[in-house]
């Protein structure tokens, strides 16, 4: 009988700094503030995978708005 490979869904909060490279500091911060989604168990915060992954795309910044505002400045300037 195969044992079925679980993947892991929740990681503490140095996994999620390695994951992310943004400080414990800052991640104990933003998790207290409730700016990025975390679960606190006693004295342990841990972050579920899936809501990190998440939380980056949607700190992603539109690229495509950026290069219109670019080309526009160019028209002007030349």
């Amino acid at each position: 009988m195969e044992k079925a490979v679980m993947k892991k869904r929740y990681a503490n909060i140095k996994e999620v700094s390695t994951y992310t490279s943004l400080p414990v500091k800052t991640l104990y911060e933003w998790a207290s503030l409730r700016r990025i989604p975390s679960i606190k168990l006693g004295r342990k915060v841990l972050f579920d995978l899936n809501d990190i992954d998440s939380f980056l795309a949607s700190q992603k910044r539109n690229t495509e708005h950026s290069e219109k505002i670019i080309r526009k400045v160019l028209e002007n300037v030349c």
